[in-house]
């Protein structure tokens, strides 16, 4: 090879070497660069998000500290542990966040009344009853959405307690323990997102921690309120004391559980058509009428004389 060659070609393989080289470096700069300041954002903002949340802590604590203690040993204070219990919130704290929920709701009840006395015009004294009913009626949303999203909880363990069942006995005809199975079950229904699962990842810890089955099976009976759960926790309470086989006894109430769902789905069913009877009434029978009915109405009009 000629030597004006051999210098064209180290020539042309030096400069795109040092051309890849400074494109390679100056992107991978920029990508760490970049890499760097995304990680120095992430650190901050969980830096504020730790510093916001504590602020929160410190502030709920004190407006917590400044609340009234809760009357639970009333009938009414007793009804809203149960139902808070039912609804899935069954803290420590749930009683005084509810109550602090209901002032929060009863204050706005209040501002908003006011606020609308005054757009309408009225007088002050009405102004004051206005938000006076205000406030009753934000007190009374709290309760009730509290009350609608624990009837919604218990609808949801009771559809899905038959398949829970099923996989126990599955679990424990496969060779394992009842406590074993309510924890593989568990933590498995509670990776999909079903209710009873974190239920019965509760009675799992609890039995770990030094509870029997049959404690543990009946406070997750009064914390769910449902009466199949109740049900399935006395037979398997009775079946622990008896010493008899779980396996028959888990298949013998999925059955019935089976069952029990079947029959209110077909209840629903049936309710449909009388559900169904008071928009026809309201709103198609009218439409109907005077669809059928106005032709020959507006020619009686015309035939009469005058």
């Amino acid at each position: 090879m000629p030597a004006s060659s051999l210098f064209i070609a180290l020539t042309f393989f030096l400069l795109t070497t040092a051309a890849c080289a400074t494109l390679y470096f100056g992107v991978y700069a920029d990508r760490v660069q970049t890499q760097e300041r995304l990680n120095q954002l992430a650190i901050s903002s969980t830096a504020a998000e730790a510093g916001l949340k504590s602020v929160s802590r410190g502030v709920l604590d004190w407006v917590f500290r400044r609340l009234p203690a809760p009357k639970l040993d009333t009938r009414a204070g007793k009804r809203v542990v149960q139902t808070l219990s039912h609804a899935g919130y069954g803290g420590s704290g749930a009683i005084r966040t509810f109550q602090l929920v209901r002032l929060v709701a009863v204050a706005a009840g209040l501002f908003a009344g006011f606020v609308c006395g005054r757009l309408i015009g009225v007088s002050i004294p009405m102004r004051v009853l206005i938000g006076v009913f205000g406030a009753l009626a934000a007190n009374a949303v709290p309760g009730f959405y509290l009350g609608r999203r624990a009837s919604a909880r218990q609808a949801r363990i009771a559809r899905e307690l038959s398949d829970i069942l099923d996989l126990l006995v599955v679990c424990v005809e496969a060779g394992l323990g009842i406590f074993e199975a309510i924890r593989m079950v568990g933590q498995e229904a509670q990776r999909q997102g079903r209710d009873l699962g974190a239920e019965l990842s509760v009675v799992s810890r609890e039995i770990t921690a030094g509870s029997t089955l049959g404690q543990a099976l009946r406070a997750m009976a009064l914390r769910t309120g449902v009466d199949d759960v109740k049900s399935l926790a006395a037979i398997l309470i009775q079946s622990e004391k008896l010493g008899s086989q779980m396996a028959p006894a888990l298949r013998a109430t999925s059955d019935q559980m089976r069952a029990k769902r079947r029959l209110r789905a077909e209840e629903a069913a049936y309710k449909c058509a009388v559900k169904m009877l008071i928009p026809l009434v309201l709103f198609v029978m009218p439409s109907m009428l005077a669809v059928i009915l106005g032709p020959a109405i507006v020619q009686i009009l015309q035939g009469l004389p005058g």
